[in-house]
């Protein structure tokens, strides 16, 4: 890393309190930053239709809850984590496993189980699987969450009106579901650290790309080019700090959604059973 840049965070280096290898806070405090997938239109007095913010743009939710958009952005990255997630559709909601380094480990989650359900580690064959674990591996998406500083390039309201005022570096937090995405964020980061530098250190700009799928219907992609170097600033560790705080506080509620909903599975029955083994065990120690 240039001029041996390390920080005294929990007895890590920089880069791997930053979740990055070297060889290869409060949520209410960051922009959550997602792609956008479906165009955003008016429609005017004849009937025809005028794309406002395209796909690919960049849809920026404020702590505040404003939601501003960009068609590029540019980022810093600071940390990374991995993470396993399903969307309850009946419940509305997203159950999601602890934030971890890699997902070659059984990981608590917010089901009250591990994965999700999903088996850990590489799947050598998955048609052999029963369909009924076919079908929770299918629902459970690797994500890839992204936490750093963020500039939107060009920012606007949902009716393509410029807004003034964002170009400047705020804390951010994205998850990014997509596989080609996740693959092109590695990439570019691989990239900086063949330069000798951290992310933290180099400016990444996140573009877009269209795919389309057999349906015909279109999704977008990230795709990330490198900007420029910056230098390490003095406030960069204290930053740094914060998102490695908002990692622990978000693993805090998952670990204690585990602990509730785990704790309901388990019956009366079984409950004073395990009771019963601890003061037996207590008695004899």
């Amino acid at each position: 890393m240039s001029n041996e840049v390390t920080i005294a965070v929990e007895g890590m280096s920089l880069a791997e309190a930053m979740g990055i290898s070297t060889s290869g806070g409060s949520q209410s405090t960051l922009a959550r930053v997602a792609q956008v997938h479906q165009a955003l239109t008016v429609t005017d007095e004849e009937g025809d239709e005028h794309i406002k913010v395209p796909v690919g743009a960049y849809k920026v939710t404020m702590p505040d809850g404003e939601i501003v958009y960009s068609k590029t952005i540019t980022i810093r990255l600071f940390s990374q984590r991995q993470q396993w997630q399903r969307y309850d559709k009946p419940a509305n909601t997203m159950h999601k496993t602890l934030l971890h380094a890699n997902l070659n480990v059984d990981l608590k989650d917010t089901t009250g189980k591990f994965n999700l359900g999903r088996p850990s580690g590489y799947i050598k064959d998955f048609e052999s699987l029963p369909e009924s674990m076919k079908g929770i591996i299918r629902s459970v998406k690797r994500v890839k969450v992204i936490l750093g500083m963020v500039s939107l390039d060009k920012a606007t309201d949902e009716l393509g009106n410029v807004l003034k005022d964002y170009n400047e570096e705020m804390p951010f937090v994205m998850d990014v579901r997509n596989n080609e995405s996740i693959k092109a964020i590695d990439s570019a980061i691989s990239q900086i650290i063949a330069r000798k530098l951290t992310p933290i250190e180099h400016t990444i700009k996140l573009g877009n790309d269209k795919r389309e799928l057999a349906s015909g219907s279109k999704y977008a992609i990230i795709v990330p080019s490198l900007g420029g170097k910056v230098s390490y600033g003095t406030g960069d560790s204290e930053t740094l700090r914060s998102f490695l705080d908002w990692v622990t506080s978000t693993n805090n509620y998952i670990e204690s959604k585990f602990d509730e909903m785990s704790s309901e599975s388990i019956s009366p029955e079984d409950a004073a059973l395990v009771g019963s083994i601890v003061e037996v065990k207590e008695f004899v120690e």
